[in-house]
């Protein structure tokens, strides 16, 4: 005889189970979802404190407060996700200031819109185990009372409400009841209250600025109508041109790196590239073409030695976040410049997962590496001395490179200021030597110590500054990253590119290194 699969004793069995899981479930998605509604998150974007807040309309709008409009474009993610940006506080000292810095990095907003997508992705984890949570605590309490209420006693609860004659009218009138209540409570504010200003009206950026020709991103973004809008067209004006000057300039040098192949050395077997920047000084525009030279070039490691700010402030968390998101894929090595001073670059530099020296050697990809953070610390137009002097720190990494044993000798030796690297070179400990700082190449030399060559070298600054700040629609001066080629660990060649005031790109010779 066949045994029935479904049985009401079955079915008796797990409905208990079955109901506390949906009520798990559904405890858990409101909550976790109306947590999400109302969530919002406090970052640094761009060079403002910023407000995140998660919306459904399938834009991402910037609320600049009163006096600039607001501007907006499509999000295009699932389920009409989107957010709302109120920006809020910055450190420019006028408007104008202010406006050419925001279209700049606009330009080149995907270390900005990582950082959004990166916050909106903690809110929903962080309402979800919210949501989780309540749902789990619901289950316990009324699986806790159920089991205290016991089966006698919900019998008879049963068979009391189940006797009176009109029990079905009754249930009917009590969901119908709960209903209304539950409407009314979610749409009935809304509508008792009076409406005094009309909803905002979007024009297209392109029907405001009719004489300019705007590329692909500038056409979907929409500027709230009003007198902000209609007063500061000026302002916008300036933003966009200032923003296709900008994108047209670092476009175009990027699409150069891309046709530098045949006059890039590529590695060979066992033989690994990595690519220097230094000295960017907020320019995240030339991020994007030291990006296509790595890729070029076959490089899979970042050395980065220094100076990514100006002042290392939060407001310059903007450099960091490009720079992660442009060398995503790679591993990076980082030693903070003298811009960079005060520990809050360097530790954002680790939340972005960046190697950070500090004193310690460490092994990447086969490659030993050791340095130090400046030790001094600039600002803009503000100078102090740090916790040591060069002379000092120079002397305390010369001990520590010259005492590692030979089978972990230092391959390559990162600092920012080449003075910082004088008495390691002077005694031999390291075969490579590199640091930034001075704003033009100087190198590489070599010498031979006790038998053995070491190689100093000074990379241009990455970013063309000509100063401490160098975020700008053009280069001030040259902006320059290096190849370096390693051959199992240790360093074998140079080459150095470079983006040119022209917009051209130069490809040095590579400069074989001795071993």
């Amino acid at each position: 005889m066949a045994t029935r699969l479904v049985t009401k004793g079955r079915l008796r069995a797990i409905a208990p189970w079955a109901a506390l899981s949906l009520l798990f479930v559904a405890t858990s998605v409101l909550v976790g979802l109306l947590g999400f509604v109302k969530d919002s998150e406090r970052v640094t974007i761009g060079a403002h404190a910023a407000t995140v807040s998660p919306t459904f309309d399938g834009h991402a709008t910037l609320d600049f407060g009163a006096v600039l409009p607001r501007l907006r474009i499509a999000s295009n993610e699932p389920f009409g996700l989107g957010v709302n940006i109120d920006v809020q506080e910055t450190n420019a000292t006028n408007l104008g200031d202010l406006i050419n810095r925001d279209a700049l990095i606009a330009a080149q907003p995907e270390g900005e819109t990582a950082r959004i997508r990166q916050a909106v992705q903690e809110m929903v984890v962080g309402d979800a185990v919210a949501g989780a949570a309540t749902g789990f605590l619901v289950v316990v309490v009324v699986a806790t009372l159920w089991a205290m209420i016991g089966y006698r006693r919900r019998r008879e609860l049963w068979h009391l409400v189940h006797r009176h004659e009109r029990r079905v009218e009754h249930r009917a009138v009590v969901v119908l009841v709960a209903m209304v209540v539950t409407v009314a409570a979610i749409f009935g504010p809304a509508r008792m209250r009076r409406v005094d200003a009309p909803p905002t009206e979007w024009t297209s950026l392109a029907q405001l600025l009719p004489e300019l020709h705007l590329d692909n991103q500038l056409q979907g973004v929409e500027v709230a109508s009003g007198f902000s809008t209609t007063g500061g067209v000026g302002l916008i004006k300036t933003a966009v041109e200032t923003y296709q000057r900008s994108s047209q300039f670092y476009g175009q040098l990027k699409e150069k790196a891309r046709g530098i192949g045949d006059r890039i050395h590529q590695p060979g077997k066992d033989e690994t590239v990595a690519i220097q920047v230094n000295d960017r000084h907020d320019n995240i525009g030339m991020d994007p073409v030291a990006a296509e030279v790595a890729k070029v070039a076959g490089a899979k490691l970042l050395i980065d030695a220094g100076d990514d700010t100006s002042s290392g402030a939060p407001w310059e968390d903007f450099s960091i976040n490009s720079l992660r998101q442009h060398f995503k894929d790679f591993k990076v090595v980082a030693t903070p410049g003298n811009h960079d001073a005060g520990g809050h670059v360097a530790d954002v530099m680790r939340k972005s997962g960046f190697t950070v020296l500090d004193s310690k050697p460490v092994e990447i990809d086969g490659i030993r590496f050791l340095g130090d953070a400046d030790p001094n610390w600039t600002g803009l137009g503000v100078e102090g001395p740090g916790n040591e002097t060069i002379g000092h720190q120079s002397k305390r990494l010369a001990d520590i490179a010259c005492a590692q044993p030979a089978d972990k000798r230092i391959s390559t030796f990162v600092v920012h200021d080449p003075a910082e690297f004088v008495d390691t070179a002077a005694r031999g400990c390291a075969p490579l030597l590199l640091s930034g700082h001075l704003h033009r190449q100087v190198g590489p030399e070599t010498k031979v110590v006790d038998g053995r060559p070491v190689t100093t070298y000074t990379n241009g600054t990455t970013g063309g500054a000509g100063y401490s700040f160098a975020l700008g629609y053009t280069l001030r001066r040259p902006g320059e990253v290096t190849l370096i080629t390693y051959l199992k660990g240790q360093p074998v060649g140079l080459q150095t590119v470079t983006a040119e005031l022209t917009g051209d790109i130069t490809v040095g010779a590579y400069t074989p290194l001795s071993s």
